[in-house]
């Protein structure tokens, strides 16, 4: 078996959870993988610059982000992007096990193909605990997210597992099982863009939880618009909080929808994930010295290699700020109080908006 020596930016070379990531483990079943501070391959996303002190690597680039490649930068792309490149990208969403997830992550997401799901009983309905779940911990987001979270609490307790609008006062062990015990789940994206489409919504099926979708246009070419709510099928939240309402309110319907199929017909997952294996094979199976696409001038790769340290400089003293003001606000979240202060101020701001 050949070996391959490659950097993942953002891992130290003795780390060996690195081994149990998604791409790692694609890239072993075809070649004896070691981690070198002189890769050959180097593996990086919008989050590092550790990349530019590699020129001579063969550069793959990948995102769980809503972030367009830069191919003045990478030689390859991995990204959401409904895009052909001549053989230079592949689109591989999140919600395709995420690239860089560990196999944990992955199990703990449920089934990720869909092709013989379980039936929803009467039986699985009884065992729901509560309404709807909402999980997450950016405050950066679409505000979209907050607006609707609001409506629809006006109509129901909506239960917030994570650090944004936390209820439940408490730290979550699992989305999977958090989201499991509720009927419905809010999986809205950070952002609405055509083909970003990450775990959230596949979540919320691996859960049996009814999604309540927004984000992605075309999410109807992989998943089964019966099978959910699209906020994009409705003129505004009101009449999505409409839908919610009906749905609740009658078992029957909610059954029957619970029991359609998750998948559109002809998507195979599966065979998207082996396509991403060849994919890599293409790349790693030529000679370094033909792998190489970055054809730029290279004094124009110079000012845009300096442009992203500026702008990776910019976006790390964005991140301490924000750290440091979770930080600080970490002992008060223990405080009822100011939680329900927080979660008030949100709605009010959101009611406004």
């Amino acid at each position: 078996m050949r070996t391959i020596n490659i950097k993942i930016c953002g891992y130290d070379l003795d780390d060996e959870s690195v081994r149990d990531i998604f791409l790692v483990r694609e890239l072993s079943k075809l070649y004896h993988v070691t981690f070198s501070n002189k890769p050959d391959y180097v593996f990086f996303h919008e989050g590092t610059t550790e990349y530019l002190n590699y020129p001579d690597a063969i550069r793959i680039f990948y995102t769980g982000e809503n972030i367009h490649p830069n191919f003045n930068l990478c030689d390859y792309a991995i990204s959401f992007d409904h895009l052909t490149f001549e053989d230079r990208h592949f689109r591989l969403p999140v919600f395709q096990t995420a690239v860089f997830y560990r196999k944990c992550d992955v199990e703990n997401a449920g089934d990720l193909d869909f092709k013989t799901p379980r039936p929803f009983t009467k039986e699985d309905l009884a065992k729901k605990e509560g309404f709807c779940s909402f999980v997450y911990n950016n405050y950066l987001a679409d505000n979209a997210r907050g607006e609707f979270f609001a409506k629809l609490s006006a109509y129901k307790q909506v239960d917030s597992g994570g650090n944004y609008l936390n209820t439940t006062g408490t730290e979550l062990v699992s989305k999977l099982d958090f989201d499991r015990k509720r009927k419905f789940a809010i999986a809205f994206e950070n952002s609405s863009r055509s083909g970003y489409t990450t775990e959230k919504i596949l979540t919320a099926f691996a859960a049996n939880a009814l999604p309540i979708y927004y984000g992605d246009p075309r999410i109807t070419e992989v998943f089964n618009p019966e099978r959910y709510i699209n906020c994009a099928d409705y003129p505004d939240f009101d009449a999505v909080v409409a839908r919610v309402k009906e749905i609740d309110e009658n078992d029957e319907l909610y059954l029957e929808i619970m029991n359609k199929p998750v998948l559109m017909p002809g998507v195979d997952l599966a065979k998207d994930r082996e396509d991403f294996a060849v994919f890599l094979k293409q790349i790693i199976d030529q000679p370094l010295t033909t792998a190489r696409r970055r054809k730029i001038n290279p004094v124009r790769a110079i000012t845009y290699e300096q442009n992203e340290r500026l702008i990776a400089r910019y976006r790390n003293t964005t991140l301490r700020t924000k750290q440091t003001i979770a930080y600080l606000y970490a002992p008060l979240k223990k405080i009822s109080f100011f939680e329900k202060v927080k979660i008030f101020l949100f709605k009010k701001l959101y009611a406004k908006s």
